[in-house]
């Protein structure tokens, strides 16, 4: 069995070098290809098998100093997995915020110790502005069950919801969610608030405004609260306020328990500045699951690039609303890819974006078959975004062009730091098209 080892420098990821391994990757977990980066204790990239069932979990947090706090924190996603019948070595990205200050060499540390003697997954990390009820540290996490598991799987005590290929194990208030990829998944891009909330001050009119944004997206392909699975909320720090408003979220995921039958997805929470300089104070995505093959991939579509891939939106914009991926489609899922050491700030976008190209690449895909583009930027003004036209260049001479038309969903948000100083880091979602002799 052959493999890929991706370099990492000495402060970052540098560019590609092709290495053949025995034993490693796709030969030590079935159903699952690995692709690790040299040097580094993450994965690359895991690409999780045709139709696999997904188990999703949400908001695990660890308190205290940065050694405990990530101790913690993984020992509940552990928890979570034997919960459902899993363990470290079927999860296939993990990401991670992290307090300000808080030491990512613990986190690595715990990190190395939780992962010892099984390939690490995929993994994203980054500082947010704070996190809720005290935590140091918060992690998400997706996983896959074994590809010769039953159908549905079994898990006990699993409870079934309105979508018959989505079951929810565990607490009610953020359970681990069971998902079939059999029908395909929906993935949406961050959702900003209107601009005609009502009161402007008020931290859940703003959650509830992105709310509705993205229930009219759902409703445009087909789907509903009940098809949800999980949702990220990222609300941002209001003038003239010591602390970010979590609690705001309270009644407005209590809302989403009666949209739904009382299934309630699962989700996490942290704050980070994202584009509270626009007035508005929250940015909200959502993962679902189509309970049915959709109809749009009944028929050939020859203007798309991916066949497994269908984007929808407005055409005037510069991203995807959402993107639909096709039933049993293999799914890449992949770290956060920063720029090597010593970069310059303003050559940040483009170096991460290659390295992404390269990557993409090596897997037999190409940057029109990314579905999620997540990206996160760290401003040098205190006020302001001096980046973001770097940004937008480097995005624009990939996607959304005569040459790309291709769009993927996108979250660009800003955050309050990244590890070693850096001022982008880039993660995807990215469907792989069908294997050609």
């Amino acid at each position: 069995m052959t493999n890929l080892v991706w370099r990492f420098g000495s402060g970052g990821i540098c560019a590609l070098a092709v290495t053949i391994l025995l034993g490693l990757g796709a030969a030590a977990i079935a159903g699952q290809r690995v692709y690790p980066v040299n040097g580094a204790p993450y994965a690359g990239a895991v690409v999780s098998s045709p139709g696999a069932t997904l188990a999703v979990v949400g908001g695990i947090t660890g308190a205290g100093l940065a050694a405990e706090a990530s101790s913690e924190a993984l020992s509940g996603l552990a928890a979570r997995l034997e919960s459902v019948g899993l363990d470290r070595s079927r999860l296939l990205r993990v990401r991670a915020a992290l307090e300000p200050g808080t030491d990512v060499g613990a986190w690595n540390e715990a990190w190395n110790r939780y992962f010892d003697g099984v390939p690490p997954p995929a993994r994203t990390t980054v500082y947010a502005t704070s996190l809720p009820v005290g935590a140091t540290v918060m992690i998400d996490a997706v996983a896959s069950f074994p590809a010769d598991a039953s159908h549905p799987v079994s898990v006990s005590g699993a409870r079934k919801t309105l979508n018959p290929h989505l079951r929810l194990v565990g607490p009610d208030s953020n359970p681990t969610a069971i998902v079939s990829t059999r029908t395909g998944l929906f993935l949406t891009s961050g959702a900003l608030p209107g601009r005609d909330i009502g009161n402007l001050t008020s931290m859940e009119a703003h959650m509830r405004s992105s709310m509705n944004s993205l229930g009219r997206n759902l409703t445009s392909q087909g789907l509903q609260w009940s098809d949800a699975f999980f949702i990220r909320v990222m609300p941002t720090p209001q003038p003239g306020r010591a602390d970010v408003d979590f609690d705001a979220w309270v009644p407005v995921y209590e809302i989403l328990g009666e949209l739904t039958g009382g299934a309630r997805p699962a989700y996490t929470l942290w704050s980070a500045p994202g584009f509270g300089a626009s007035g508005r104070f929250s940015e909200i995505e959502v993962w679902a699951v189509p309970p049915a093959p959709p109809a749009v991939f009944a028929t050939a579509d020859p203007t798309a690039a991916n066949p497994r891939l269908r984007m929808s939106g407005n055409p005037r914009s510069f991203i995807a609303s959402g993107a639909m991926i096709a039933p049993n489609a293999e799914l890449a899922w992949m770290s956060g890819i920063v720029a090597p050491e010593g970069t310059p700030p303003e050559e940040e976008a483009a170096r991460s974006v290659a390295t992404l190209k390269e990557r993409v690449a090596e897997m037999g895909a190409t940057l029109a078959d990314v579905a999620e583009l997540r990206v996160y930027r760290v401003s040098r003004e205190v006020d302001g975004d001096d980046l973001a036209e770097a940004w937008n260049e480097v995005y624009g001479a990939e996607w959304n062009n005569e040459t790309q038309p291709h769009k993927p969903v996108r979250t660009n948000y800003l955050v309050e730091a990244l590890p070693g100083g850096r001022h982008v880091e880039v993660e995807a979602v990215v469907v792989l098209p069908p294997r050609e002799f």
